[in-house]
């Protein structure tokens, strides 16, 4: 090669790199700059050379650079770290590494070369390999089932910690162990695991589900279904076996436990077998119980509105839209209860009662029920019942669902009789009937929730079977005890319910001390007055209209002045431009519930509002829609369906016009 091409050729050379490549001497001057960094730059190396890096790019002291140009003059080797840098004609947006060496002639340095490599592509798809990565272990980490990759050795080479939890070891522990190095698989199914080992490196056995018992670090024993999936190479070669591990330890038991017992006793799996069919008849029940009293409600409603009802059919078609509307709420209050007795949410507020006058008040409640029916109700009680300590409502719904129970299975010209006697420690309630009796078979599950001796849809009798579970529920909530008895199948029933008496004591007084307190709460309780809302005004806030008129019609006839609005929205409005003495609101209203309403209220000055009394009337009616109300501003918390003297009272209640407040549990 001639010398005069020399450097031409040197400049070609440099020009077809697509690596930007630049050369400066000791004063950091450019002496090179080929077309790589012309493009890089978006300046041309005329413009460039003979002139300051730093005076061009001034950034490159910002970010730290003259530093490596300085190392490359003290003769070092610098690989500086990648940074973003975009591209100025293109606007376009990378990652570039720089390289930065010492420029040598003889012995001397007389400056410095840079290769500013474009690295946007590599950066790219490490960033997506790193996320790719980053979303594999977390789904691997995060799995339930456990994780574990073997090699083709089947040594371990992946250890999650789901498997760390399930097993006890760490991965530290376990990385690199062959299946059979640690004591891991259950000594009597090693064999049949070697197996599975050698099918799977002969390429036989491609996926398969291997159930193993596995030992834990602990020292026990895990039944575990191994899901395997084999992964081999082009060549059909063994690489990796990939498991996910699912404890199977608990159905394992319980598969074992049904074996037993079904082996022990065919009873057993009969229950067993039940299951799923008592669940299934109690949704058709459910539905049949719920549309029954319904159709009646809305058949006699619609025949009343359409004028074939003549006027003197009038009360008995009211008297059969009450019944059954109270049926109704009677079902869903039942099933209420039960989800209460679930979450463990039923309590008592607990007083002096006169077990005797509840029985009395409640059978004198349903007898028009069992006069209805033919059957006649006897009612027998002591001169002198002793008072016990419990919660009036709640022993008031055990009598009633023992009574009505008793008259739904006694048949025509059958008899039920209530009677109540008592010793130093038990209050007993005895109810006996004449009725349809219960078969031995059936006796022990009599107080179990969904049960019924009737499972069939040509059953003869309504209800859902829950009466007489929520009955021994509230019985053992008082420390008391329920139980059955039957002569089996058409020969009556008997229910006994014991419950205990309080002791006499000198700090807590005498039971005549109890039976003053039980007269005192008797003559506080809140009587019912017309007109006894005289004066207030009222807002109520319903979003359905039909139950925003009823609720402002019971408030009027008892002369107060409604404000009835249908959103939270219009309710605000109001009570800016009105005042209320009390606020009556829904829950559930659609684009602000209750629940924001009363909190935008509390936010309010008390001059305008802030501090108005509020109830909510509502259908979220467990305990804890009664617990949140409460949290969340309301006095009072009312479940849907209302009594319009309730209603009252707890109104009359709220703003100081009765000696005691309703009670709204």
């Amino acid at each position: 090669m001639k010398p005069d091409t020399a450097f031409p050729l040197l400049e070609i050379l440099l020009d077809a790199s697509v690596d930007g490549i630049h050369a400066f001497d000791r004063d950091c001057t450019f002496i090179a700059f080929n077309r790589a960094m012309e493009r890089i730059s978006g300046l041309s190396r005329e413009n460039v050379i003979g002139r300051n890096a730093f005076e061009i790019f001034p950034f490159l002291k910002k970010i730290g650079v003259d530093k490596d140009y300085h190392e490359a003059l003290a003769g070092k080797t610098v690989i500086a770290s990648p940074r973003p840098y975009t591209i100025p004609e293109t606007s376009r947006n990378g990652f570039f590494e720089g390289r930065y060496f010492p420029l040598i002639v003889g012995d001397e340095i007389i400056g410095g070369i840079g290769i500013i490599r474009d690295i946007t592509q590599q950066k790219l798809a490490e960033d997506a390999a790193r996320t790719e990565h980053q979303r594999l272990t977390f789904h691997v980490e995060n799995s339930p089932l456990a994780v574990i990759e073997w090699d083709s050795d089947f040594r371990v080479s992946r250890w999650s910690e789901a498997a760390e939890r399930l097993f006890g070891w760490s991965a530290d522990d376990v990385l690199g162990k062959h299946v059979s190095d640690w004591k891991f698989v259950f000594t009597e199914d090693v064999d049949s695991v070697l197996q599975v080992t050698d099918r799977q490196r002969q390429g036989v056995e491609r996926q398969g589900v291997l159930f193993n018992r596995n030992y834990t670090r602990a020292g026990e024993v895990l039944h575990c279904e191994w899901y395997n999936s084999v992964l081999n190479d082009e060549h059909g070669k063994l690489v990796s076996v990939l498991s996910l591990v699912q404890n199977v330890t608990a159905r394992k038991i319980a598969e074992d436990e049904r074996a037993a017992l079904f082996v022990r006793e065919r009873v057993a799996r009969k229950h067993a077998e039940d299951a799923d069919r008592l669940k299934d008849e109690f949704l058709a029940t459910l539905s049949h119980e719920l549309r029954t009293p319904l159709t009646a409600v809305l058949g006699w409603s619609s025949l009343m509105r359409s004028g074939d009802v003549p006027q003197a059919e009038f009360p008995s078609a009211l008297e059969i839209i009450e019944r059954n509307a109270r049926a109704q709420a009677r079902l869903i209050d039942d099933l209420l209860d039960v989800s209460r007795i679930i979450t463990g949410n039923l309590n008592l507020e607990l007083r002096p009662v006169d077990l005797a006058a509840t029985v009395e008040a409640v059978g004198e409640a349903v007898r028009p029920v069992a006069q209805a029916k033919g059957v006649r109700l006897q009612i027998v009680l002591e001169n002198e019942t002793p008072l016990i300590n419990g919660d009036p409502n709640r022993l008031r719904q055990v009598v009633w669902n023992l009574l009505l129970n008793a008259i739904k299975f006694t048949p025509r010209n059958g008899s039920v009789s209530v009677a109540i006697d008592s010793d130093e420690q038990y209050a007993r309630l005895l109810v006996t009937d004449t009725g349809e009796g219960i078969t031995p078979e059936f006796l022990p599950y009599v107080f179990d929730r969904f049960r019924q001796a009737e499972g069939s849809i040509a059953r003869r009798h309504g209800g859902l079977g829950l009466g007489l579970a929520v009955a021994r529920h509230l019985v053992e909530l008082h420390g008391g005890t329920i139980s059955a008895e039957s002569g089996g199948p058409g020969r009556g029933a008997s229910f006994k319910v014991d419950l205990p008496v309080p002791a006499l004591q000198s700090d807590n007084g005498s039971l005549d001390d109890l039976r003053s307190r039980w007269k005192e709460i008797q003559r506080s309780k809140p009587r019912s007055a017309r007109n006894q809302l005289e004066g207030l005004r009222v807002l109520v806030v319903e979003d359905d209209a039909d139950s925003r008129t009823l609720v402002s019609m019971m408030l009027k006839r008892q002369g107060a002045e409604v404000l009835a609005v249908g959103t939270a929205d219009e309710a605000m409005s109001t009570i800016a431009l009105e005042s209320a003495d009390v606020l009556i609101s829904d829950i559930g209203m659609p684009d602000q519930d209750g629940f924001e309403l009363i909190r935008k209220i509390r936010k309010l000055p008390a001059e305008r509002g802030g501090s108005i009394p509020a109830i909510a009337l509502t259908g979220y009616a467990t305990a804890k829609d009664r617990e949140r109300a409460f949290a969340e501003g309301f006095q009072t918390h009312l479940p849907k369906p209302i009594e319009p003297a309730e209603l009252v009272n707890a109104i009359a209640a709220l703003t100081g016009r009765k000696s005691e407040p309703l009670e709204t549990s």
